[in-house]
């Protein structure tokens, strides 16, 4: 055994170490996380961005401009910008997402488009934002223009996205055809189409544009999303929307998701004892986290169903609400979560080994919450993602981890532990469902009771430990896994504040992930309670 491998052990357990540190640790985080957000400010970043898209504007002028407008506005048009600048489809989406007069306040319409391009747009905008729409002169004006032998860009388009604002679909079917006859690109015009069509309930021509390649790659998501559940091409709205969400993924937050994965990985595998038989049990718990991810997807089918073929969603009513993280979420991510824990058990069932089954379970939960992270969030939404690192992949790991086990020893013993088994799997449902509940989901409850998240990760957290501490089998680890529960559970909280503080405001950060530390805290009580002597 080499020096390193006799240090890593002995310091993994010599609790003066472990304490000094996760101070360190600690106190670096924070440092980095109070500097950072000085060194590199969006606003710094935004300001070279804008030097690049508008070099027409003055250097010194630009922090000036910025202070009067919507830092966010701005940031989503510079987004527009391609490699070789600004194109018309460009300024017609700034147009219909609310983006157009920042744009012009920039200057950035009046030096990218013709003046007679501009007009059309600006119109456009008139016109909607006129509540008698039907009398405006100007759009009689934009009809002639999409009626005209040789339509402008845009015109039959625009009108034909005035008339859906109207409710008239059949008619806005029309212009639709009229700007795709001429200006065979667009592809806001197919989607448009299928729009009107769906408005219209002709299923039917739905169903033959659906298969049409080119209409089903101009759609929107939501288009997208609004057909596929009309015409129940569930497998398509989920491929579709795996593809996307993975397309826009980063090199950045996958390497977050991926670095906290791992952490919470190592500590599910010491509980296991991996490094006993690690030929046969790495690739067990490895396998069973492969199969966690891949599980979401079908998940994310299921939710697709739900609330589009059932209606089942949430919908701001506290009963229904409550109903649904319970019924809705907890029910579906359990059930797919333990039936990709069944084809493990032809193994398990040989090997008879509880510890192994127990943690190659909680290895789904981790690789279910790890893909979740990524589908269901992702870049854009981090406030809301950051306390996950923290707790969610635990939980997913301590439920996954406790319905395995009942599972398990009922198919050891099918007579005597099958109600042990049924009342296990309701408790893990109504868990995660009331966890889901107090975090946010059920803001009525959320409110008063979100304290009551933190006792419920506990308890869930005591259960899945506790249990992992009576089956726990063979020698004890060589590196103590309280050693890894508490560097890695500090290098996470550190990396995750870190990152916060470099995305949001200070004070945010720490109401965002206070209730999540606070819920980790208890963990750490939990884990030394249960490991010190290990």
């Amino acid at each position: 055994m080499s020096k390193i491998h006799q240090r890593l052990i002995l310091q993994s357990r010599d609790r003066n170490f472990l304490i000094r540190s996760s101070i360190i640790i600690g106190i670096i985080s924070i440092l980095i996380g109070i500097v950072l957000p000085n060194i590199s400010k969006q606003e710094n970043q935004i300001i070279e961005k804008l030097k690049k898209s508008c070099p027409w504007i003055k250097t010194e002028s630009v922090p000036i401009i910025l202070k009067s407008l919507n830092l966010k506005k701005v940031e989503l048009i510079i987004n527009f910008r391609n490699e070789t600048g600004f194109d018309e489809v460009s300024f017609a989406r700034m147009a219909r997402e609310g983006l157009y007069s920042t744009a012009s306040l920039l200057g950035i319409p009046q030096n990218n488009l013709t003046p007679e391009t501009q007009k059309i747009i600006e119109d456009y905008l008139a016109i909607m934002s006129d509540s008698e729409k039907s009398d405006s002169e100007l759009l009689l004006k934009l009809r002639t223009a999409a009626e005209s032998k040789n339509p402008k860009r845009f015109t039959a388009e625009f009108y034909a996205d005035i008339l859906i604002s109207m409710g008239k679909n059949k008619e806005s079917l029309d212009f639709y055809k009229r700007e795709i006859l001429n200006y065979p690109q667009s592809d806001h015009a197919r989607n448009g189409i299928m729009r009107a069509l769906l408005a219209l309930e002709k299923k039917s021509e739905l169903e033959e544009l659906f298969s049409n390649k080119e209409y089903r790659n101009s759609m929107t998501n939501k288009t997208f999303e609004d057909v596929a559940s009309r015409l129940g091409k569930w497998i398509s709205l989920t491929k579709k929307n795996i593809k996307f969400l993975f397309h826009n993924l980063n090199f950045v937050w996958l390497s977050v998701t991926a670095f906290a994965a791992t952490i919470w990985f190592c500590i599910i595998i010491s509980l296991g004892r991996a490094g006993n038989l690690p030929l046969i049990r790495i690739p067990l718990y490895g396998f069973g986290f492969i199969a966690g991810f891949i599980s979401t997807f079908v998940v994310l089918g299921l939710v697709f169903w739900q609330e589009n073929a059932l209606q089942f969603k949430l919908n701001g009513e506290i009963i229904n609400d409550s109903l649904y993280v319970v019924c809705g979420i907890g029910l579906r991510e359990e059930l797919i979560k333990l039936l990709f824990f069944t084809p493990f058990l032809f193994i398990l069932l040989k090997r008879r080994c509880p510890m192994e089954a127990l943690a190659t379970a909680a290895c789904i939960g981790l690789g279910f919450a790890c893909s979740e992270n990524l589908l269901y969030f992702g870049p854009g939404s981090e406030a809301a993602v950051f306390p996950r690192f923290l707790t969610a992949n635990f939980f997913h790991a301590s439920l996954t981890g406790i319905a395995g086990l009942s599972l398990f020893y009922f198919s050891l013993w099918p007579k005597t532990r099958w109600e042990g088994f049924i009342g296990t799997f309701i408790l893990v449902v109504i868990a995660h469902g009331a966890y889901d509940a107090l975090v946010g989901l059920v803001p009525q409850l959320a409110k008063p009771l979100s304290i009551f998240s933190i006792i419920i990760f506990a308890l869930i957290s005591n259960y899945y430990l506790n249990s992992a501490k009576e089956v726990r089998e063979g020698s004890s680890s060589t590196i103590s896994p309280l050693g890894i529960f508490v560097i890695g559970s500090s290098i996470l909280i550190g990396i995750t504040w870190i990152l916060a503080c470099h995305l949001n405001p200070i004070r945010e950060v720490i109401t965002t992930i206070g209730n999540s530390t606070l819920s980790l805290g208890a963990l750490a009580f939990i884990f030394i309670n249960q490991f010190r002597n290990e």
